[in-house]
């Protein structure tokens, strides 16, 4: 064995703690249990089995599921032969899919009920390399094998790991905003590092968690929450769809320690009725990302929750974590995204690759064992994202303080250039955000005789709360500089999203 790849991480716990709660997975046809020395066992299952369906080292396993056991246990299986799971964005529609498959070269694809239509028109619109198919669920398609009788049917002998940690471990395809998606491989190293990083920064402890994992397990930042409480010998409980009562319900029953919110998700359960007769006291660990979230729900999530904040950013590139707000940081700078987390470098450069002075925007730049070998087929892009020290440069706007603190500003595609004026659209959200009758806003440029682009709000209220334009403007106003004021201010009920969830700008122009 050379360095530690998921695969090892799997049977050392199986060693450490075999009887301990490995995975609850709650769903549609109710709820199973499995310890560490059980799951640690179907994955040797699985794995012997795509090995005796031919999948080898190097090898694309599409996997288009809910949150179940079965996700996790193809996920870590293809890991252990050395072959690359690619999760399939359960949202996707036929067209995504299919170009999902082609692009990966994806053999195989695990599939279950709710993806069945999807697949079955992948099958039938056009040609791609897969030729074995595995059903989760009852009514197993024609064309496909029962994954559960066939797992049961696969030998239990331990699998042999065969890959060592520089080699390629998973294909994780990025949210697409600007264009297609594009196939991240991140190696055994980027995963295992990810979980010594988040779980060293955030001081979680050994065996001592039971972390709720309810967004979807195809989305980076979920595979990698379940596998920072793998990665500690601690309990992950799998929901496979976010309800906020029966979120409620599950941290009372089940002792849940911790979870991980969008901030629309975070707002959803602050408003579900009879908060406060749920008992919270297990809930230590709230963590947050993916959006701003600014100081008022900040408060009020520590408040109500009683538990310590944690925000993180990062994206895929990075497997995906690079910085991390700490709790004792979250009042006091409630619009920074924190620091570097451990073995992360970050600098801040300019168009020509310079770093800038303090308090200066410029792009994020990132160094460390987190960093992606490459986008997939794509060696030119490869190329150019990574500077000559080794650098990923990526697109996020950001801008440091005087303590190091980092800043999001906005996407470097994103910036609005209004009258020779640069305005970061992420700088207005964040302050909109701070407003008691804004649920969610998002800010994009648009064309303007006089001054080229002026600035375009697009705001979803609170329920039960109403907003006007002048309010909105004035709100900006008072706290930035008045060229970044909105000059135009419409209302929705609720922002255009892809499938990963992140907004489409391109609609609201």
């Amino acid at each position: 064995m050379r360095g530690l790849t998921f695969g090892h991480v799997a049977e050392a716990n199986a060693r450490k703690y075999p009887d301990d709660t490995c995975l609850v997975t709650e769903t549609a046809v109710g709820e199973e249990h499995l310890t560490f020395s059980e799951f640690d066992g179907r994955v040797n299952r699985v794995a012997h089995l795509l090995r005796d369906r031919g999948v080898g080292e190097g090898d694309r396993v599409a996997v288009y599921s809910q949150n179940n056991a079965e996700t996790l246990e193809t996920y870590l299986g293809a890991m252990k032969l050395g072959a690359l799971p690619v999760p399939v964005n359960h949202r996707f529609k036929d067209e995504e899919v299919g170009y999902v498959v082609r692009d990966s070269g994806a053999g195989t694809m695990v599939f279950d009920r709710e993806a069945a239509p999807t697949v079955e028109a992948v099958r039938e619109g056009g040609e791609t390399p897969l030729d074995r198919f595995f059903f989760v669920g009852e009514d197993v398609p024609e064309y496909a094998e029962d994954f559960r009788e066939a797992r049961e049917a696969a030998s239990a002998e331990r699998v042999e790991v065969v890959p060592d940690r520089l080699d390629d471990a998973a294909l994780m395809y990025t949210s697409g905003t600007t264009g297609k998606p594009k196939g991240c491989v991140l190696t055994h190293d980027n995963v295992v590092q990810n979980a010594v990083n988040t779980v060293y920064s955030s001081g979680f402890e050994e065996n001592a968690d039971n972390f709720l994992v309810v967004t979807p397990l195809f989305h980076v930042a979920a595979f990698a929450l379940f596998c920072d409480t793998f990665y500690t010998g601690s309990a992950v409980y799998l929901v496979d769809e976010f309800d906020p009562v029966r979120v409620m319900e599950v941290i009372e029953e089940a002792g849940i320690t911790g979870s991980f919110f969008v901030p629309t998700m975070s707002r959803a359960l602050l408003d579900v009725e009879d908060f406060e007769s749920y008992d919270l006291s297990s809930f230590r660990h709230y963590m947050t990302g993916a959006a701003p979230s600014g100081r008022e729900l900040k408060e009020t999530i520590m408040e109500s929750f009683g538990a310590d904040l944690y925000d993180a950013f990062g994206q895929t590139e990075m497997s995906p974590v690079t910085t991390l707000l700490l709790p004792e940081d979250a009042l006091d700078k409630p619009d920074s995204v924190g620091k570097p987390v451990i073995n992360v470098t970050l600098k801040v450069v300019d168009d020509a690759g310079e770093e800038v002075e303090q308090g200066e925007i410029g792009r994020a730049a990132y160094k460390g064992p987190t960093a992606f070998r490459e986008y997939l087929g794509m060696p030119e892009k490869t190329e150019e994202v990574f500077d000559d020290e080794g650098y990923f440069v990526s697109s996020d706007l950001v801008r440091r303080d005087e303590e190091g603190f980092v800043y999001f500003v906005g996407r470097y595609d994103d910036m609005i250039i209004s009258g020779g004026e640069n305005i970061h659209p992420a700088e207005i959200e964040e302050v909109l955000h701070e407003h008691e009758a804004i649920s969610e806003v998002a800010v994009v440029g648009v064309p303007d005789e006089k001054w080229g682009e002026r600035v375009k709000a697009v705001v979803v209220p609170r329920e039960g709360h109403e907003v006007t334009t002048e309010e909105v403007t004035t709100f900006v106003e008072a706290r930035l500089a008045d060229f970044k004021k909105p000059r135009e201010v419409v209302f929705r009920d609720e922002l255009p999203r892809n499938p990963t969830g992140k907004v489409i700008k391109a609609r609201l122009e």
